[in-house]
């Protein structure tokens, strides 16, 4: 998904989170082969950016992270 990332806002750094040396020659590989229009406009074809919503956790969780308050 960094590819899409790239694609979709090239303005956008997209933070890696890896925690071998593999996963980040994987992931570091979307510099190397960038995804064109018809590639991001398939993927997402395939996920709606509204399919996805809510809250991350429930809301006893929700209000357990927000213990500052």
């Amino acid at each position: 998904m960094i590819a899409w990332a790239l694609a979709s806002q090239p303005a956008f750094v997209p933070v890696i989170g890896a925690r071998t040396e593999a996963q980040l020659a994987d992931m570091l590989g979307a510099l190397a082969n960038p995804l064109d229009a018809v590639a991001v406009a398939e993927l997402e074809a395939l996920v709606p950016r509204d399919a996805v919503a809510g809250d991350r956790y429930a809301t006893a969780q929700m209000q357990h992270l927000d213990s500052e308050r």
